[in-house]
């Protein structure tokens, strides 16, 4: 009947201190085993959320996002630097995804399963003298993504003129024309080069045309029996001049 119970009266008469120091070796040793076994599923492949171990499958957002026209201004080439991701399979990106937006940021154009980091599109599948902006993000073999680029600005080039048109008006003159480029592609004049050989004859900018369908010019000061070149494009500001239509002709 007055028999004790040990355990209990023993911890009951722990001093403070030594409760203490008890509850501490107990915490770091359920700590180092924690430790291990988080070692261990690590290198065993066993995933934690979105990485692995104590990682997290992630790269830094891809830069050095650039866009030119290339093969005659008929396609645009997309480019940016390469991303490396970091506690994952790979760290090499195993795709890019590509977003063309308007300037208003509405969604035009999705590319995804981009595996370099080159990008070529038609031209033809963006209007002219447009503002747009684009976007790249990379994916891991983990299917993980980077945070988009920031957004890179683009304007597509004013379009070519078409039906460029000699008609001669004397053995040493010529009437040049094309047809008007639409009005809603804002455009700022005409740029014309007439040229001999290599040697420039006559350079001119010419004024948007008042009528409806063709703009043109008379060339004057030419030679009979002689080949020339002539070429015209669309110049909407300094920085985007279209491709030039070009033909050939002889004044008899």
């Amino acid at each position: 009947m007055g028999g004790r119970k040990p355990s209990m009266v023993k911890f009951a008469n722990l001093s403070y201190s030594a409760f203490m120091n008890r509850g501490l070796v107990l915490g770091v040793s359920l700590l180092g085993i924690g430790s291990l076994l988080a070692t261990g599923l690590r290198y065993s492949g066993v995933a934690f959320g979105y990485g692995y171990g104590y990682g997290t499958c992630t790269a830094d957002r891809p830069n050095g996002l650039t866009a030119e026209y290339v093969n005659n201004d008929k396609r645009i080439e997309f480019n940016w630097n390469a991303v490396e991701f970091s506690d994952c399979d790979d760290t090499t990106a195993a795709s890019y995804r590509l977003q063309v937006r308007k300037s208003d940021a509405t969604l035009l154009q999705d590319y995804s399963d981009i595996t370099s980091t080159t990008k070529k599109i038609s031209a033809s599948s963006l209007l002219t003298n447009h503002a747009y902006k684009f976007r790249v993000r990379g994916i891991a073999v983990d299917d993980e993504n980077t945070e988009w680029s920031l957004y890179k600005s683009l304007r597509t080039l004013p379009k070519k003129p078409a039906k460029l048109k000699v008609t001669q008006f004397s053995s040493t003159s010529a009437y040049i024309s094309w047809r008007n480029i639409v009005r809603s592609n804002k455009l700022r004049y005409y740029q014309l080069v007439v040229k001999r050989g290599d040697k420039v004859v006559y350079s001119k900018r010419v004024k948007l045309g008042l009528r409806k369908n063709r703009t043109g010019t008379l060339v004057e000061n030419l030679r009979p029996d002689v080949r020339y070149r002539v070429k015209v494009r669309a110049v909407a500001r300094k920085t985007s001049k279209g491709s030039y239509a070009k033909r050939y002709f002889t004044l008899e």
